[in-house]
């Protein structure tokens, strides 16, 4: 701990400011802070609920899966950070948060953006795409627009792979032209956006 190393006299003056901070009041506010298991359900099936029509490319939703996502980014942040807290009193609240707190800790490198994005074709003439291996990602959503790229609603998502070979565009109107980019992907966290490709219409 940070303060183990204080002198004895610095100790008493230090803990006597805490002491005069730390008022009933300030402890119902700091405990306020912690997500209770109510809160923390509201939370979870707020994302989960948002999840679907986040990956159908729905714009509405899109947005309201990301803030969810924030929110229960800060909520687990703050549980976790708190069993690492009170792990020096009780060790035990940190081991049953330890797969979590694991999860956590080992997804921590930052996703990239794809620069090499491109599309192919197989001998049947089949249209598929390609990408190097992105860091930490363990798969790559690929979305597709069939309108004005430059307008963030026209997007929809089309596929998610966890290889960056060869990923097949099912299901995509081949008698327009089509718009693609993707990003890679770990849990529900997503990097930035590759760079642009265009599919013609045949």
């Amino acid at each position: 701990m940070p303060h183990n190393n204080i002198p004895h006299p610095e100790m008493v003056a230090m803990s006597e400011e805490v002491r005069q901070v730390l008022t009933p009041e300030m402890y119902d506010y700091l405990l306020s802070l912690i997500p209770n298991p109510q809160r923390y359900g509201q939370l979870h099936e707020r994302f989960e609920g948002s999840l679907t029509g986040y990956l159908k490319g729905d714009p509405e939703m899109v947005k309201e899966c990301e803030e969810a996502r924030g929110e229960l980014n800060q909520a687990l942040s703050v549980i976790i950070g708190v069993g690492k807290a009170v792990s020096a009193i009780d060790p035990k609240v940190l081991e049953k948060l330890g797969r979590i707190s694991h999860k956590t800790q080992s997804t921590s490198t930052a996703l990239t953006a794809a620069k090499d994005l491109r599309v192919c074709f197989d001998k049947n003439g089949v249209p598929y795409c390609t990408v190097t291996k992105l860091p930490g990602a363990k798969g790559v959503e690929i979305w597709f627009c069939v309108g004005d790229p430059s307008i963030e609603a026209n997007w929809k998502f089309l596929t998610w792979s966890t290889s960056c070979q060869r990923m097949y565009l099912e299901g995509i109107n081949r008698t327009v032209t089509n718009y693609l980019r993707l990003r890679g992907k770990r849990g529900n966290e997503v990097g930035p956006w590759s760079n642009l490709v265009i599919l013609p219409s045949v």
